[in-house]
């Protein structure tokens, strides 16, 4: 059913046809509210972003290959123009929008470009948008109409064909990955399902798009993990969410009562993880519109909770430093103020509508005016499913933080997954200090350079840190755990398990105060004598600027607005921090945060011991360069007088003691203080003491944490 020109033109009263249109993301009942919000923030923001897409030319392509930038950038300008036509009723719009459908080309098969199905939602999705719009404000004469829909149609068709159909380039770019190839592939294809839903093939391409999308954002699709984690990291999952979000938006809109579908298991893949799928082809079911569902929610609580305080999402796995698009819109389906929050609280890009698919429209249209943009109702957040914890002191731009990663199962088998188990990286004062690399891949046939373990903060037995990951679905790895996990008030700690290369390891991270960290390695293995080291990216030497100096035992690392002392000790004596060779664009120093696509290159620093199975005690101590009182450099001092098999630190009077099973149970310090204990590890703080394992500990005496149980914390 369509809008008639005539009618939308002079305002006659509509018929009981005209009524049945429902718009794709407004309807003209919308347009008096919509145009109360364009001098109201941040809906003014959304309307200049608009503003500013629509004004830009229409470009015409060159004779040759089908460029997937040219028409997705002028289907963005179509979209934006279409609805600035709408909703001002203003004919010079759409006269953009006419132009850019006479310059959309419809030889997609002809690209260069292999994996252009991801890049499709750019064209399909907005120049849906686009017709829709138009048809809503009775800009389309029946010829322009018909040639516009055809366009899209056959672009969709063209994709549809060669990703669904066509077997080798199917099993190439969607059924090894199940993740952002097939999501973003299925909602370019189904949303003009939607909308042209009497065309001969809309029934095929929606069942497939509506299959998809349920399964792969569903509990049973590996993708999404119970607690919210997203297999396949921040980058990739910000890129599939938002094309994901104009469909499902569009399927409230179109289906409120539910859409029917027919299952098509074309894609389903049953190689571990996605064995025991359950599809069965041709099963009719009514698509479960993910927008509202807890779980779809909780994969944004995901990635917020792990976000820098500068707003941006770390570069775990394959990522750049990156703000999320789109999670705001979710204000509109029952979601909660810490996604507007965390759409305006972004140093260089707040509020961003543009990472996967230009959603401005969407957001001026569904952010809620009356869910006030709040902080999120958590500060450190352990997610074992997901397999992050995030200590974080506060939401400020000079927040203490440090993610802690430690993914299993189907957490961390994805083509997009690195081999980082235990690893960690940390920011504090507003600067990136201890580094995850981001996603280097100068060889599309080979994994990232940068997924290897031993570009990460791991620890490193005779030069190795854990197996590498295979080739597509030859994840290789090894599982890792978050177990243990406690949050107080003053401290917080998780335990991560791994084992690799005959050996058991058990790292403990805990947060005092908000303010510093403490890594505890405990190391279950081979009696023989062999190389340890802690191995440390800091963002600073090379390309990055800032300094950073290697003396002993102590590594610092210092930019313009912060800095970091990093002090390790280990139960068999003090390790001595040495640099690996430098090797340009190679393992561990070469990195690629920036969304630019930089190459770039960091100081790498292993903190270094020949001994059996030696436990490793670290203190990561960041400080405010030029900073006073608890902003300042902490004081930290290693405890002397400790037996064999004992190490430990003084950081500002609180006290942290690490012992290897079977060592001495007393421990008579060099102050003259005594401490008993049977425990792996002791920390005794002025607002907080923790005793890991073990049954006891008693200072000068005086019992504390007697309690039963693997890990006790008193504050």
């Amino acid at each position: 059913m369509r809008v008639l020109v005539l009618l939308a033109l002079i305002g006659c009263k509509q018929t009981e046809e005209e009524a049945e249109y429902v718009g794709l993301i407004v309807d003209n009942s919308d347009r008096e509210a919509l145009l109360a919000r364009i001098d109201t923030a941040p809906y003014d923001l959304m309307y200049a972003a608009m503003v500013e897409t629509a004004s830009e030319p229409i470009e015409i392509a060159e004779p040759g290959p089908w460029d997937h930038n040219l028409h997705g950038h002028n289907g963005d300008r179509a979209q934006s123009a279409a609805f600035l036509a709408w909703l001002h009723e203003d004919e010079s719009y759409a006269d953009t929008v006419r132009e850019a459908f006479d310059a959309l080309e419809t030889d997609v098969l002809t690209t260069e470009t292999s994996d252009v199905n991801i890049r499709m939602p750019h064209t399909t999705i907005s120049y849906t948008n686009a017709w829709d719009l138009m048809e809503l404000g009775g800009y389309w004469d029946e010829a322009d109409r018909a040639e516009a829909r055809d366009k899209i149609l056959e672009v969709t068709d063209a994709t549809f064909e060669r990703f669904h159909d066509d077997d080798v380039y199917r099993n190439v770019w969607l059924k090894p990955a199940q993740n952002n190839h097939p999501i973003r592939t299925s909602a370019a294809v189904g949303y003009p399902a939607l909308r042209f839903a009497d065309h001969r093939d809309a029934e095929e391409w929606s069942d497939w798009a509506a299959s998809e999308l349920e399964y792969l954002w569903g509990p049973d699709g590996q993708y999404v993990q119970p607690d919210g984690g997203v297999s396949e990291g921040p980058f990739y999952y910000g890129f599939a969410l938002s094309p994901s979000l104009a469909y499902f938006s569009a399927v409230d809109r179109l289906h409120p009562e539910g859409m029917a579908a027919t299952r098509d298991c074309i894609n389903r893949s049953d190689l571990d993880p996605w064995t025991g799928h359950g599809c069965v082809d041709g099963d009719a079911f009514t698509f479960a519109n993910p927008i509202r569902d807890p779980l779809f929610h909780a994969t944004v609580d995901w990635s917020i909770g792990i976000r820098l305080p500068d707003g941006s999402r770390p570069p775990l796995a394959d990522s750049y430093f990156n703000p999320l698009n789109g999670a705001a819109i979710l204000t509109g389906f029952g979601g909660e103020g810490h996604t507007h929050w965390d759409w305006a609280n972004n140093v260089e890009r707040p509020y961003t509508t543009h990472h996967g698919l230009d959603l401005s429209p969407y957001h001026f249209v569904y952010v809620a005016p009356d869910v006030e943009p709040v902080e999120p109702p958590w500060t450190t957040r352990i997610l074992p499913d997901a397999g992050t914890a995030t200590f974080r002191s506060d939401w400020s731009e000079d927040a203490r933080y440090l993610l802690l990663v430690a993914e299993s199962g189907s957490a961390r088998k994805t083509l997009h997954d690195h081999a980082d188990g235990t690893s960690f990286s940390l920011a504090a004062y507003g600067e990136y200090l201890l580094v995850d690399p981001g996603y280097y891949k100068p060889n599309s046939l080979n994994n990232a350079v940068t997924s290897s373990p031993e570009s990460h903060n791991v620890l490193l037995i005779d030069g190795v840190g854990g197996p590498d990951k295979g080739l597509l679905t030859n994840f290789g790895d090894t599982d890792s755990s978050l177990e243990n996990a406690i949050v107080g008030e003053h401290l917080a700690y998780a335990e991560a398990h791994i084992a690799y290369d005959e050996a058991d390891i058990e790292r403990s991270v805990w947060m005092v105060d908000g303010r510093y960290f403490i890594i505890a390695d405990r190391i279950d293995g081979d009696a023989a004598s062999r190389s340890y080291a802690f191995r440390v990216g800091g963002y600073a030497g090379y390309g990055v600027g800032g300094s950073f100096e290697l003396s002993g035992a102590q590594f610092n690392v210092e930019r313009d607005k912060a800095g970091i002392d990093v002090r390790v000790g280990t139960t068999a004596g003090a390790p001595t921090f040495v640099e690996p060779e430098f090797v340009e664009n190679a393992s561990p120093h070469v990195h690629k945060l920036a969304l630019n696509r930089e190459v770039n290159h960091h100081v790498v620093a292993d903190a270094t011991v020949q001994a059996a199975a030696p436990g490793f005690l670290t203190v990561l101590a960041p400080y405010k360069v030029n900073g006073t009182g608890d902003d300042a450099p902490l004081a930290v001092t290693a405890l002397t007088g400790l037996p064999t098999g004992w190490t430990g630190w003084d950081v500002a009077g609180d006290r942290v003691l690490q012992r290897d099973p079977g060592s001495a149970e007393t421990a008579t310090l060099s102050d003259g203080t005594v401490i008993q204990t049977d425990a792996e590890a002791v920390f005794l703080g002025a607002s907080a003491q923790l005793r890991v394992r073990g049954t006891h500990v008693t200072v000068d005496g005086s019992a504390t944490l007697d309690q039963a149980g693997a890990v006790q914390l008193a504050e």
